[in-house]
């Protein structure tokens, strides 16, 4: 703060910077700014978020397109997160039980180095997808901090549920009520 300018001033000043940080950004396709910062979707609960193209771990990459009838749960997770560890097999049982029933799980890691997701994904056998965060994904998932992050759209593409915890089976089987 410097000398010439209030208290109060100062105050209102991080106020309107705190502000027009949390301010929604509806984008079709988040593009980087000028400055280099990365703009990204918000997503809301009761809205259609914006899902951007996702880098699978095999090299691919993932429109979201395909997911349109269907129930879709997206997931933010880290190889060295202890409640990742645990609810993933939930996850991944859930998803191989509900498939056929019109259920898609696409997870995103949030490590920095590919080879661990990757490494991860094949220990595990999990049959859902799995990408690699890209910098639009890693400002999704900075809009609401803590793993594992999930998120479930239902089969018109409006957003459910958020979960920003470590889900148990039982909370795992309520995600049947979105089939």
């Amino acid at each position: 703060m410097n000398q010439t300018m209030s208290k109060r001033d100062f105050c209102l000043s991080l106020i309107g910077v705190s502000l027009l940080a949390t301010a929604p950004v509806a984008l079709a396709q988040s593009q980087p700014a000028a400055t280099g910062a990365v703009l990204s979707p918000t997503w809301v609960i009761g809205q259609k978020p914006q899902l951007p193209p996702l880098p699978l771990l095999s090299g691919q990459t993932h429109r979201f397109d395909s997911h349109a009838g269907r129930v879709l749960i997206i997931e933010f997770w880290h190889t060295k997160c202890p409640f990742c560890k645990k609810q993933n097999p939930l996850l991944d049982a859930f998803y191989r039980k509900h498939k056929a029933r019109g259920l898609d799980v696409v997870t995103v890691s949030i490590d920095k180095k590919l080879g661990d997701a990757q490494d991860y994904m094949k220990d595990h056998g999990y049959a859902f997808k799995a990408g690699l965060a890209d910098p639009v994904w890693h400002a999704i998932y900075q809009q609401r901090k803590g793993l594992p992050q999930l998120f479930v759209i239902d089969r018109t593409g409006v957003l459910r549920q958020i979960e920003l915890r470590e889900m148990f089976p039982d909370d795992i089987l309520e995600l049947e009520r979105y089939l």
